[in-house]
């Protein structure tokens, strides 16, 4: 235990940096937030029932994560494809922006 203390005491400062850099994120594992809403629809429903519904369900969390660490609504994101209106730029336009 005293070894981890210490180890603990040297990154203090990296530890800290929370408290001063409201853009670190509280967590270090941003895949089990991607995944929380695949876990809670299978126990939900016990899972697709064809390999077809299961790429649909995939593809949907694939966009939906994406349009959540993007700040764009998935509902009207969604509902923009299926009415066939596309106002809003496409999600990797939105990427490609940000990554300049």
């Amino acid at each position: 235990m005293d070894r981890r203390i210490e180890l603990t005491k040297k990154q203090k400062e990296k530890l800290l940096l929370v408290l001063t850099n409201p853009k670190i994120p509280l967590h270090n594992n941003p895949a089990e937030i991607a995944l929380r809403e695949t876990v809670i629809k299978k126990k939900i429903s016990y899972g697709t029932k064809s390999e077809n519904g299961k790429t649909a369900w995939e593809n949907m969390l694939s966009i939906m994560d994406t349009c959540r660490k993007h700040e764009v609504s998935f509902f009207s994101y969604i509902r923009e494809i299926f009415s066939g209106e596309r106002k809003m730029p496409k999600l990797a336009d939105i990427i490609a922006k940000k990554a300049i």
